[in-house]
């Protein structure tokens, strides 16, 4: 008989014994476990034996990081719950991952909570979770290794709450029918997370079929979408049916959803109350199952004032609205990124290069990126060709992103040279270096910590500089 451990020390009402609360558990289509207080297993039901591969002879006794998860900080580092956290942050419940004994790695969503006997002394955990996807498979992520643990989801990467969010929506959203939009800039990597929506939800080995709404006229985009019939309207020679026919039973991508005319808008909005299509000259209209996404980096609310966009489509549309935070809000997920679009590009041909120093590193952060993602795969292209399979050097990107890290070297290597150079010539104490780091620091609003970490220093070298540089604020180290 498999040890209680954990479920003996609160009182659960209504399963009667233990032996009833064991085949309830026992029963659960998720995987569930509980630890003790050195984080060690004292319960797995069978779906958790079933997910990872960890029969209960193996996982019982041994320590919760075999899974090597990143869904509480520590817990892949070996240690038990009371040292990750969980007892002191209660409850949590989100998107993140697990290493099966095989090593595959899966995106789960998981909840956890700290286990107390009567007396309010802490006992251990609880822990269940769902391979996200259909139920019953256990979806593979995409992510490489190196990324786990940092809110990396099927291709979309953040360190910040912000892409944590999102991350977790994008796991939770994959899990239903419901059509989503997805918001953000140009570049920011909006398809991808259609992309994750999709491989990760029941639909994921049905089709996944995209439409460029801005770059077809309503003739066209009609045409596209619906299809037609042989003769008809268009004279053509034979049937050809439209994307949302060949999405059937999966999903469409409808991109730059807001550059549609309204004549277009009343015809989607039709087939998505009727669920049914249509073809140009067709006797009898097509069932459909199709799931929709949609993108825009047009302001939605802002052309639904001014009539530009339907209210009815909006909202039927927009069942889960996502909105992707453009790179310059997220500069700390720059390395994250550089380190992924480099083994990407890798995989098109391009060279890999052994690393990138941190000088090269401290440039690509302190960019704003108006071009997003896009953009710096775009620069990080042309450096890679440029450093071959040596590292990627400050010298490999292109004069615009130098000239800032460029520019203040004299002071990061130099501490009284700048100043005395200088004064001998009779002008200001290092001007450029000066004004290179004030315009940092009006990139970053003023905020010290945010600037220091963008150029790869700690906030006491940077006040060193301002005060070696005179910038205003030297003497203030707050």
């Amino acid at each position: 008989m498999r040890p209680l451990t954990a479920f003996n020390s609160a009182p659960f009402h209504g399963f009667g014994t233990e032996e009833a609360l064991r085949e309830f558990a026992d029963a659960l289509p998720d995987g569930l476990f509980t630890t003790d207080l050195a984080g060690k297993v004292t319960f797995w039901n069978p779906a958790a034996a079933r997910i990872t591969g960890w029969s209960p002879e193996e996982a019982v006794g041994r320590d919760c990081s075999i899974l090597a998860g990143d869904a509480i900080d520590g817990c892949a580092s070996g240690v038990g719950p009371v040292r990750c956290g969980l007892l002191a942050q209660g409850r949590t419940s989100k998107s993140c991952s697990l290493r099966t004994k095989g090593g595959q790695l899966l995106c789960i969503v998981k909840h956890a909570t700290p286990i107390f006997a009567q007396t309010g002394l802490a006992t251990g955990a609880l822990e269940s979770f769902t391979a996200v996807g259909e139920e019953g498979l256990e979806p593979r992520c995409s992510w490489p290794a190196s990324e786990r643990g940092h809110g990396v989801f099927s291709g979309v990467a953040g360190r910040l709450p912000a892409m944590d969010e999102l991350s977790r929506t994008i796991a939770l959203v994959a899990r239903s029918s419901a059509n989503v939009m997805i918001l953000g800039e140009s570049g920011t990597g909006k398809e991808a997370v259609a992309e994750a929506i999709h491989r990760s939800s029941p639909r994921a080995d049905k089709p996944f079929v995209r439409v460029s709404c801005s770059a077809l006229d309503d003739a066209l985009l009609g045409r596209e979408l619906f299809g037609h019939v042989r003769g008809g309207p268009t004279g053509t020679r034979q049937d050809r049916p439209g994307r949302l026919e060949e999405a059937h039973g999966g999903t469409l991508l409808l991109d730059e959803i807001g550059d549609v005319s309204p004549a277009m808008q009343l015809e989607l909005l039709r087939v998505i109350e009727r669920r049914e299509l249509e073809r140009a000259g067709a006797a009898a209209p097509i069932e459909l199952d199709v799931r929709l996404l949609c993108t825009t980096h047009q302001n939605l609310q802002a052309m639904l004032e001014d009539g530009r966009f339907r209210a009815d489509l909006y909202f039927r549309l927009a069942i889960f609205p996502l909105r992707v935070p453009p790179l310059r809000e997220r500069s700390e997920d720059v390395p994250m990124l550089v380190e992924a679009l480099l083994a990407r590009l890798a995989k098109r041909g391009t060279p890999r290069p052994a690393g990138v120093t941190r000088e090269a590193l401290a440039a690509l952060q302190a960019n704003p990126w108006p071009g997003n993602v896009r953009e710096l795969q775009g620069v990080l292209e042309l450096a890679a060709l440029r450093a071959g399979p040596g590292l990627l050097e400050l010298s490999h990107l292109p004069e615009e992103l130098r000239r800032p890290v460029a520019v203040l070297r004299p002071a990061m290597n130099d501490p009284a040279g700048v100043a005395g150079a200088a004064a001998r010539r009779g002008g200001r104490a290092g001007k450029p270096q000066a004004e290179a780091l004030l315009a940092m620091l009006e990139r970053c609003g003023g905020n010290r910590a945010e600037a220091a970490r963008r150029l790869g220093v700690s906030r006491v070298t940077l006040w060193k500089w301002m005060k070696r540089l005179g910038t205003p604020g030297d003497r203030d180290e707050g």
